[in-house]
């Protein structure tokens, strides 16, 4: 039986989309499959088309979904040959070096831009329609309309002394909303989600330091073709029981197919 904190796992948002869109292009196929096994025309090979069907389910979505849950769970469920083990680990870790290594330094900015133009952080952004001048920045707010939403887009400009922009803000919303919006409230706003940005990346380094980086998606090639392979080994018992019931179901239902059309072809 699978652990229950499994059920706690979390999922990154975009893993989230990748693997539901994948899971349904696949099931989509699975269930044509099944669909015209119920044609008159295929009547014939209604058993074997059926067949493949779930063995396709089975194969490609439930047993794979099961073993990312798995290792998610626990990295060391699976062993991997450490050529695929280590290529894997260095990819997702470039993907984090590149996603998250300017976040510190835009964090940091803003957090200077805040202390340093305190003194209108009460300013509503209709009050700097006209450029303001502080200690250290010009600043200055125009409006455009976001097409998307058709909501209005207000712009805020944050110059150095010399007039190089440094810093450019975006807020969209009514013309009240942004007439009222403060000029604090839009900094804090961005660096409060940049905190949970390096907060989520600190996190997701802890999991790839404990070797939790496998997704649905970069799974299911090696869980395809581990029977073949051996590129993918189950490690842990309830790994094992699995494993060995995934392809147990596998190969009786292929036997089945190829029965099936050895029995037809005998026929004719």
């Amino acid at each position: 039986m699978i652990p229950l904190t499994l059920i706690t796992i979390s999922f990154g948002l975009g893993e989230v989309f990748s693997t539901i869109l994948l899971i349904l292009i696949i099931l989509s196929f699975c269930a044509f499959l099944y669909r015209i096994s119920k044609y008159e025309q295929y009547k014939k090979s209604k058993y074997a088309i059926s067949s493949l069907s779930i063995i396709l389910t089975l194969h490609l979505v439930v047993f794979p979904f099961l073993y990312t849950l798995m290792l998610k769970s626990n990295p060391t469920s699976f062993e991997f040959k450490t050529a695929i083990h280590m290529n894997r680990k260095q990819l997702v870790i470039n993907e984090w070096i590149n996603d998250s290594k300017n976040i510190p330094y835009e964090l940091k900015y803003l957090e200077n831009i805040k202390l340093s133009n305190h003194s209108i952080s009460n300013k509503q952004l209709k009050e700097l329609k006209q450029l303001t001048f502080t200690k250290s920045n010009i600043l200055y707010t125009d409006y455009n309309y976001d097409i998307p939403s058709r909501d209005l887009m207000a712009n805020i400009y944050v110059f150095d002394k010399k007039g190089i922009l440094k810093k450019k803000l975006n807020r969209s919303g009514s013309q009240a909303e942004l007439d009222s919006m403060k000029f604090g409230t839009v900094i804090s706003k961005d660096i409060n989600y940049l905190k949970n940005e390096l907060h989520y990346y600190k996190a997701k380094k802890e999991e790839l330091d404990k070797n939790n980086f496998w997704t649905f998606a970069t799974l299911l090639p090696y869980s395809i073709s581990s029977i073949f392979t051996g590129n993918m080994s189950p490690v842990t018992p309830i790994a094992n029981i699995f494993y060995t019931f995934h392809y147990f179901i596998i190969y009786c239902i292929g036997i089945g197919i190829f029965l099936h059309f050895l029995i037809r072809n005998l026929q004719s």
